[in-house]
């Protein structure tokens, strides 16, 4: 990540939350034409747990689960449950054979008692969709006519949607890609998204994808917008041998999350958190600097 990208996230979040900047509802968009998710300084903080959920309706096999804690149930365990580390269930007929043979073999080094690979607990950036499980973090929406930008606390990342235009014909590859989106009924923002690099599992049972990578989010306003349901379609043939769909839950935050935008870098809390690092997958670092 750059140093323009991250000082311009910090920016317009504080520009944000002092309720200074808001373009969703400009005068050239009619009244009431598209969902408002970035007035009055609102914050979002992910409410669903750490793990993608079925989306109701939806007869397909849906996203990975837990082996030992189906569904949801992962995230609702306490005490000595929770202690024990996510095995992905790779019986789930998504997956191709070169998928569910690296999700095996994390899931053998975790059984035997290995730390699991979490991209945020690492520093990793996010991708799509796997930035929508980052815990903890306030994230921030910001709307203009023209785009539209969610920016996330941890380490000031930005990810850009262009609006009412279409995809690039060679998009470059990149963590969150190319997002191209537009309004429907008031009340949703979608997404559509390509041009997603290889990096990085798409979830926390370590799912991988490939360039082939293809993502169509649904954000929609409920609760009488203090929440958002987001739904999104994943289609990878490289990865997986059918589409599949899943969603999580947001809220709008409440202090101390909504009331302030401090800068929050993930690296400077240290390596492994009391494990051995040797143990651990690097945290990304560079080479050389930037700028």
């Amino acid at each position: 990540m750059n140093a323009s990208r991250m000082l311009s996230g910090g920016l317009l979040a504080g520009l944000l939350l002092c309720g200074g900047v808001n373009g969703a509802n400009s005068a050239s968009t009619p009244s009431g034409a598209i969902p408002d998710f970035s007035s009055n300084g609102r914050t979002w903080v992910l409410s669903s747990g750490t793990a993608f959920l079925k989306v109701p309706g939806d007869t397909g096999p849906g996203p990975i689960m837990d082996k030992n804690f189906p569904g949801s149930a992962f995230d609702q365990q306490r005490g000595g449950a929770r202690a024990q580390n996510r095995i992905a269930d790779t019986t789930n007929p998504i997956l191709k054979p070169w998928a569910k043979k690296l999700m095996d073999i994390a899931n053998a080094r975790v059984a035997a008692g290995g730390i699991p690979f979490v991209d945020d607990s690492r520093c990793w950036l996010g991708g799509v969709p796997s930035i929508l499980l980052f815990p903890g973090e306030a994230v921030v929406v910001f709307q203009t006519p023209k785009e539209v930008w969610i920016l996330s606390k941890r380490d000031a990342q930005v990810r850009r949607i262009y609006m009412d235009v279409p995809h690039s014909k060679n998009p470059d590859y990149s963590w969150t890609g190319e997002s191209v989106g537009h309004y429907e009924n008031g009340d949703t923002l979608v997404v559509d998204a390509i041009g997603l690099g290889d990096q990085g599992p798409l979830d926390r049972y370590r799912t991988p994808h490939t360039r082939q990578l293809h993502v169509i989010e649904r954000y929609h306003l409920n609760n009488g917008g203090k929440g958002i349901e987001i739904t999104f379609t994943v289609d990878d043939p490289g990865a997986f041998t059918m589409p599949w769909k899943g969603k999580v839950d947001f809220k709008a935050g409440t202090p101390p999350r909504s009331d302030h935008w401090e800068e929050d870098i993930c690296a400077d809390n240290g390596d492994g958190y009391g494990f051995d690092p040797d143990e651990l997958v690097p945290a990304p670092h560079a080479d050389k600097p930037e700028f």
